[in-house]
């Protein structure tokens, strides 16, 4: 019975905290890029899951490191089985993040020098950027935002732009991106920017407790 209640809590809070897509520019959803499923988000063991799935991208085998400046949340690279391709899977530990101290940080572009989309003038102020080896990934923090900026390497189809993503009718971030730029020798890629205050949502919160209460489960 005891079991049963749980599930129907978690039931109610699932469809409670729904993540939905909007345009940060002009009405529609996020687009469908070729090859790119995601940001997916979960809950699971007390942390926030971000997937992506990448099916023209791969890897041989798997692999899971800390995210820099965090002691709880890391990420992981692993072979898509069932669709093809990789998946990468970001844990994200809430009291991790808020802890995170950049001190007066600096402005920082994306990697290649290029701007980072949704962000006026295209530097992001008073922020950390950590560059990593791993798929050439960067990790950026700020007091209010986190975010993670992933090369996918292929053609976009001319895509780029920004677009919010909404928890529970509250704006919780956005994904930018970023085309290919053939002449300069330039990756397309996708950045994804958390709201460091959204996930202070109470009922974000009460599914992040849940989930410690029920480890393994996915929500």
């Amino acid at each position: 019975m005891k079991k049963w209640m749980l599930s129907l809590k978690a039931m109610i809070l699932m469809l409670a905290i729904v993540l939905t897509p909007s345009c940060g520019q002009q009405t529609g959803g996020v687009p469908e890029i070729n090859g790119v499923k995601g940001p997916i988000f979960n809950v699971v063991d007390g942390q926030i899951l971000m997937t992506f799935k990448f099916l023209n991208m791969q890897v041989d085998a798997g692999l899971k490191a800390p995210i820099p400046k965090t002691q709880r949340s890391f990420f992981e690279f692993a072979p898509n089985v069932i669709d093809g391709g990789m998946i990468l899977a970001l844990y994200l530990d809430v009291a991790d993040l808020e802890a995170i101290n950049i001190g007066l940080g600096d402005g920082n572009y994306l990697p290649d020098g290029r701007a980072v989309p949704g962000i006026p003038g295209g530097k992001l102020e008073n922020s950390l950027r950590i560059d990593t080896a791993f798929h050439d990934m960067s990790f950026y923090y700020h007091k209010e935002l986190f975010g993670v900026w992933i090369p996918v390497g292929f053609e976009t189809a001319g895509i780029s732009g920004y677009w919010n993503f909404n928890v529970n009718n509250k704006q919780a971030g956005f994904l930018g991106l970023v085309g290919n730029d053939e002449v300069r020798g330039y990756k397309a890629g996708a950045i994804v920017l958390l709201r460091m205050a959204a996930l202070k949502d109470k009922q974000l919160k009460r599914l992040i407790n849940l989930s410690k209460m029920n480890p393994h489960l996915t929500y």
